[in-house]
């Protein structure tokens, strides 16, 4: 927070050197004509909106070219002057974010104070990139109601190549088979993403603030940090010369929430939310200021099916469901200024938000604190017409932590049966928890620190251009984890049914463990990324651009606890791209592009197991007596059985893509997309001590250790992502609309990891085109080194929800006749893959070798082979349940009053219309046939709920 302060304080007290700008706004591009279509240099190109400050100004060089970069979003009006030429005004050319568009002006000979107003639809499609991207603008996220709270992320739910879930109460974005923590969140070009890689959540704002937002989905270029997810850059709002604000209250009544779980309890809300913003000059022409406040206070039932509201009043006399809250403000500052060419904007923001959380089979709840604070400052100076230079710094230090909600007693767990295994008892189907929910508080100190210098020159050689970017990157990031145990260190208890599927019947305690210490830090490291790029835009004609680019980083990972480095690697990421305008109009666009694109910096593997100690204490027998007792001393050195590829390298998305656009009559575009992504050299970790022979276990090659570890890259199989996007746009003052079609296709390609019991119980069953997992790995757990652990590939717990058949979205704002204002979106998902489903049989497979070995130290060992667990099918892939498909139609319905200078829309906005009551994940353990959770499923959508909105705006 301090380090926030004194980024902000810096924004405030730098110079005013710079021309009012917002980071990561769109491009004009043009060439000016006569009328016997010669190039005419010399031509002075200005370009103003009502939304962004100041006057942005280009000059035609000798091939007839002018380029206006880094405009906010927002509707422009486009001057071309020159002497002996009449002036050429062109107006309602829509900017967004990030997108270049092509706007020629052609000169006419004529008288000064003669203009010449030209009429004409404004260019839709990018000009330049090849990638793959999408923009959904801030009035269209104001408009449409997209989730109840309003929060700014649920625009990428219109995004083609995004599918979303909700996962314990919390939203979860994934783009194109990434991972939730593979995207970066971008706010004005400044990286908002949280050290630990965070996601969309950990930022929070007034809708009010944005101004437009860009989905980048593939085809990242080199200038971009690293991230092989999605590329999400929230452009925010700046003041203008005319003062401006808007309030906006969003009330939501308990009683205006449906039910949708019968018998049980929905996750119904109750909701008041303010949204405060104000913007305008401080110095009129060269300084503005532009602030947003949102306070919510928010109430969600925990959505409970009926068996399991049966299990906690049978288990915990007395309880009654709690709900969980949310009570947050959330802040932002921005400055924008301008002097001469030189550019200059700043921002602060702080969203900590603490959460009264409660799942959906505990007794009492847990309370979490996400956010925290971000600041940016960037400078860009356009020293001439072919020259420009951009230098941006951020900090921000997002993360998480818990607040001891003053419960005692240790966490309880009750399981309908237990497993007997290796002397101990395992649980077999978690019917609750009781008393406290976690074993532990945690705390976070996580930071990031980022910087960049970049600069763009342009050169022409007769009607061809070239326009070369280079730049350095650095960034550093420290994540660390520090537990603080409960209940003076009896942290867990188990308890089983005395007779099952009976919750009355009592339960039966079976497994105690105490821990030796009161605090931990398990792990704290240190990620650094220097990074070189170099990129060029080559336009061999006015139709084609041509782009291509490196970037080169250089990342080291410390762990500060142990002194070892866990990672030093140099990456290197190549790309290359087309955009060819099929027509001189621009308005039919041909694009493609081929990208080795990097994870962002992190934790790739712990390197050390730092414990406190503890003691295991089991009654296998039930009879009341803990006889059994497994000990752990504690130890605060690097994990013994465990070693470090010296190769160990970034995982990285290798992806290819090729479109078509066509911009329509009435400002209206239509997508072909096409995108195959390889997620490769994930990181794992692969088992390198056993012995097979023949196809059995015969023991260890190192006999004083059982499995040996080494973290790696995963070169045996990769992830494989296929789509076909269609979609649809439409930007009219209006009418705006935006649908899309996903079709997706998935599978594993490859094959089992060295040492993999599959490989050698079930080698055919390989094959997978179902739950594939998560596309990102790990090198800090072996739930990779065997696919026959009984949960490999589940969904919540490697999180598989972004692996969905097909999508279909819809949103649409019609302002109709009198004022009114009539909005809906409606959202499709086929439903998420369980993971492949597994069985037991009644014994261990001699084939594979006895039980257990005996080595030749005398030390008897388990059979890694001797599990009873296998694929109940073929192959993985096959028998593979799902979730019900997904329906999602929100509406809503506003009359707009117009009074002078001010607006007030007064709205009714109702969610879940139908009131669907699908369930979007599987609860752990379901894909199990055994286990007395099969097939069932959990995180059911929200009911039908209805709110009223009032707005005022001048």
């Amino acid at each position: 927070m301090r380090c926030a302060l004194r980024v902000f304080v810096l924004i405030v007290l730098i110079p005013v050197l710079s021309r009012a700008q917002t980071s990561g706004g769109g491009s004009i591009n043009g060439l000016a004509r006569d009328e016997q279509g010669a190039v005419v240099p010399g031509v002075v190109v200005t370009a103003t909106s009502e939304s962004a400050p100041g006057l942005y100004r280009a000059v035609t060089d000798r091939t007839g070219a002018y380029r206006l970069t880094d405009l906010p979003p927002g509707l422009y009006t486009l001057t071309a002057t020159l002497e002996g030429f009449a002036s050429v005004v062109r107006s309602s050319i829509v900017v967004r974010a990030g997108v270049t568009v092509a706007v020629d002006v052609q000169m006419r000979v004529g008288t000064v104070g003669e203009t010449v107003e030209v009429r004409s639809e404004s260019p839709l499609l990018e000009a330049r990139s090849g990638g793959q991207s999408v923009n959904v603008s801030g009035e269209l996220l104001r408009n449409v109601p997209l989730l109840e709270r309003r929060e700014w992320y649920g625009a990428l739910a219109l995004a083609p190549g995004v599918v979303t879930s909700e996962f314990a109460g919390s939203r979860q974005i994934f783009v194109r088979g990434s991972d939730p923590t593979a995207t970066i969140v971008q706010v004005d070009g400044a990286d908002v993403t949280g050290s630990a890689k965070t996601g969309l959540t950990y930022l929070q704002l007034n809708t009010d603030a944005i101004a437009d937002i860009q989905i980048q989905t593939g085809g990242i270029r080199a200038s971009t940090p690293l991230g092989s997810g999605g590329i999400i850059n929230v452009v925010t709002a700046s003041g203008t010369n005319r003062v401006k604000g808007a309030g906006t209250v969003f009330f939501q009544p308990r009683a205006w929430n449906g039910s949708n779980q019968p018998g049980g309890t929905s996750s119904s809300a109750r909701q008041v939310q303010t949204d405060l913003s104000l913007g305008g000059p401080i110095i009129k022409d060269r300084l503005w200021a532009f602030g947003a406040y949102r306070r919510s206070n928010v109430t969600i039932g925990v959505s409970r099916t009926e068996a399991q509201l049966d299990n906690l009043r049978a288990l915990a006399p007395g309880f009654e469901p709690l709900d969980e809250k949310h009570e947050a403000n959330f802040w932002l500052a921005k400055l924008t200024a301008q002097a001469g060419v030189h550019h200059l904007s700043g921002f602060f923001e702080t969203d900590k938000t603490p959460v009264f959380e409660v799942l959906a089979t505990s007794e009492n709840p847990y309370i979490q604190a996400t956010g925290g604070s971000a600041a940016s400052v960037r400078m860009s100076s356009a020293w001439s017409n072919r020259l420009m230079t951009t230098f941006t710094a951020s900090y921000n230090d997002k993360d998480r932590e818990n607040v001891d909600p003053e419960i005692a007693g240790p966490v309880t767990r009750v399981y309908d049966g237990t497993i007997a295994s290796g002397g101990r008892l395992l649980g077999n189907g978690q019917l609750a928890t009781l008393g406290a929910t976690l074993p532990w508080l945690l705390s976070q100190p996580n930071e990031k620190t980022t910087a960049a210098f970049d600069a763009t020159f342009y050169a022409t050689h007769g009607r061809m251009s070239h326009e070369l970017q280079a730049g350095v990157y650095f960034e550093d990031r420290t994540q660390g984890n520090h537990l603080n145990y409960i209940n003076d260190n009896f942290i867990v208890e188990e308890l089983v049914l005395r007779q099952r599927g009976v919750p009355t019947s009592g339960t039966v305690p079976f497994h105690r463990t105490i821990v030796n210490g009161q605090e931990l830090t398990t792990f704290n490291q240190r990620a650094r990324d220097v990074g070189l790029y170099i990129q060029d835009a080559w336009r061999p004609s006015p139709r084609l651009t041509v782009t291509g680019g490196v970037r080169v980083d250089r990342l080291a990972v410390d762990d500060t606890v142990f002194g070892i480095r866990s990672q030093e690697s140099v990456e290197i990421g190549p790309r290359v791209g087309f955009n060819y305008a099929l027509t001189s109009d621009n308005r039919n666009v041909a694009r493609g592009y081929w990208a080795r694109v990097h994870d962002q910096p992190g934790v790739v593997t712990t390197t050390g197991s730092p414990n406190v100690g503890q003691r295991d204490l089991y009654d296998v027998d039930l009879d009341g007596s803990f006889e059994t007792v497994f000990v752990t001393p504690a130890s605060a050195t690097v994990i013994a059985n465990r070693s470090i590829d010296p190769d160990l390298h970034q995982p990285y998305v290798q992806e290819w893509g090729a479109g078509f656009s066509r911009q329509l009559p009435g400002t209206s575009a239509v997508n072909v997309d096409v995108t195959r992504r390889r997620f490769t050299d994930r990181p794992t970790l692969v088992e390198t001590n056993g012995r097979f022979e023949g196809g059995a276990f015969t023991g260890y090659q190192n006999e004083a250790f059982n499995e040996i570890y080494v973290a790696t890259n995963n070169r045996w199989n990769t992830p494989v992502y296929t789509s076909l996007e269609l979609s649809f746009t439409r930007q009219t003052p209006r009418i705006q609309a935006l649908a899309s079609y996903v079709r997706q296709w998935r599978h594993m390609d490859g094959t089992w990891q060295p040492n993999d019991p599959a490989s050698f119980i079930q080698p055919d069953a390989f094959a997978n085109d179902a739950g594939i997992g998560n596309s990102t790995g790990t090198a800090s757990a072996a739930s990779d080194a065997n696919s026959l652990i009984g949960y490999h590939m589940t969904q919540p717990l490697t999180a598989s929800s972004q692996w969905q058949d097909h999508v279909i979205r819809a949103a649409a704002s019609i302002t109709a006749p009198w004022q009114f204002v009539l909005s809906s979106n409606y959202t499709y998902q086929s439903g998420t893959w369980s993971g492949p489903i597994v069985t037991n049989i009644p014994a261990p497979d001699p084939a594979f070798g006895p039980t257990t070995v005996r080595l030749s130290n005398g030390r008897v060992v388990s059979n890694p082979l001797a599990t009873v667990i296998r694929f109940a099918f073929p192959t993985r892939g096959e028998g593979q349940l799902h979730t019900p498909g997904l329906h999602l139609v929100n509406i809503r319905v506003a009359r707009r009053f117009h009074l002078q200078r001010v607006t007030l829309d007064a709205s009714l906005d109702v969610f879940n219309v139908t009131n669907n009551g699908a369930d979007q994940g599987f609860m752990f353990t379901s894909n199990q046939t055994f286990s007395p959770l099969f097939g069932q499923t959990t995180d059911r959508q929200a009911p039908r709920s209805a709110q009223v909105v009032f707005r005022v705006a001048f």
